[in-house]
């Protein structure tokens, strides 16, 4: 048993990436950070089949980093429903940049632009393969659909952002639920893009 949570790895060539996790006030995500999911209490697991109440950043030491912010949850429901920080089923494309719970940017020192974006979760040996006793689905806030993001070859396109600035911002629901018992540290969530 145990709580199911997700490790995040980069693609990183030399821009500057910043993960955080919304809420009352933002968490960053650090790179020996998790993101962990729970029943809605942290460190309390998400039972086989369910899909998490709460989302949090989880230490390296395993603390909950953001139990003061308040951290917003997507929860998959259906295809194209969620609900959001524990409410009623709503219509995933209603989700707005500010409760959506992962906010990604990408930055440089000089002006770029970000395409070919693609981001999903895999068993964080091999990107091609699927999570780990998970089941995995990101949205692009805007979207009307879910993807199961299971490895690189079933990824969610971002929206390429092609004005050049010095910094993008992505905006991404996510939602896990474990298929089987135990924690899944091994998994990773992995973004891929193109900048010039």
């Amino acid at each position: 048993m145990g709580e199911n949570y997700i490790s995040f790895q980069f693609n990183i060539m030399a821009s500057v990436q910043e993960w955080k996790l919304q809420g009352a006030t933002a968490t960053t995500i650090d790179a020996t950070d998790s993101i962990a999911f729970s029943n809605g209490t942290f460190g309390q697991p998400i039972q086989v089949g369910s899909y998490n109440d709460k989302t949090h950043v989880r230490t390296s030491t395993g603390t909950d980093k953001s139990a003061s912010n308040s951290p917003h949850n997507t929860k998959y429901l259906t295809s194209t429903t969620m609900s959001l920080n524990g409410g009623a089923s709503a219509n995933l494309s209603t989700l707005t940049t500010a409760n959506s719970p992962l906010k990604i940017t990408v930055s440089e020192s000089v002006n770029i632009t970000v395409t070919n974006v693609k981001m999903y979760a895999y068993d964080g040996t091999t990107t091609t393969n699927a999570p780990s006793g998970m089941n995995v689905y990101l949205a692009e806030q805007g979207d009307s659909s879910w993807t199961q993001a299971h490895g690189s070859g079933n990824a969610l396109s971002l929206n390429d952002q092609t004005t050049p600035a010095t910094s993008h911002d992505f905006y991404v629901a996510i939602s896990a639920s474990p298929t089987s018992i135990g924690v899944k540290s091994a998994n990773k969530i992995r973004i891929e893009f193109t900048y010039q």
